[in-house]
């Protein structure tokens, strides 16, 4: 929890300047009950702001993650041309290239990408995916 205000306030920092100023002018200018009401308004829009801002932050680092995996697919699917088809008896597969390494199994939807010999994780079988297989059984051929 901690990391999550301290994320928001590094990168949000002008809005709480904004909330600053705002309650400064309240507070010398408002005379009344209303400042009060006021002030706790914009503190506690700060904070449910802020509380929020977790689910602001996995949604961009979501979108962050998907966009490095199809730039990643696409950059080893040009590199497909060169790449080794394997397939053994018990019916997995593996695809090499100079470095990345994919392995699955005939009829599943999934494969397990190494790049470099380290896991990078295991990932549902889309079009690029399935467009580097192709090409590589193709080079087998």
């Amino acid at each position: 929890m901690p990391e999550q205000w301290m994320s928001f306030v590094q990168e949000k920092w002008w809005v709480i300047l904004a909330a600053i100023v705002a309650l400064m002018i309240v507070v010398s200018v408002v005379k009344t009950v209303l400042k009060w009401v006021l002030v706790l308004a914009i503190v506690a829009a700060v904070l449910v702001y802020g509380a929020n801002y977790k689910e602001e932050l996995t949604a961009m680092s979501g979108q962050m993650l998907e966009e490095a995996k199809t730039q990643a697919f696409q950059a080893f699917v040009s590199g497909a041309f060169n790449a080794e088809y394997e397939t053994n008896a018990d019916g997995s597969f593996a695809v090499f290239t100079e470095s990345v390494r994919v392995e699955g199994v005939e009829g599943s939807n999934e494969v397990t990408v190494f790049w470099k010999g380290v896991k990078i994780g295991t990932f549902q079988i889309d079009a690029t995916i399935e467009a580097f297989l192709n090409e590589a059984k193709q080079n087998q051929e």
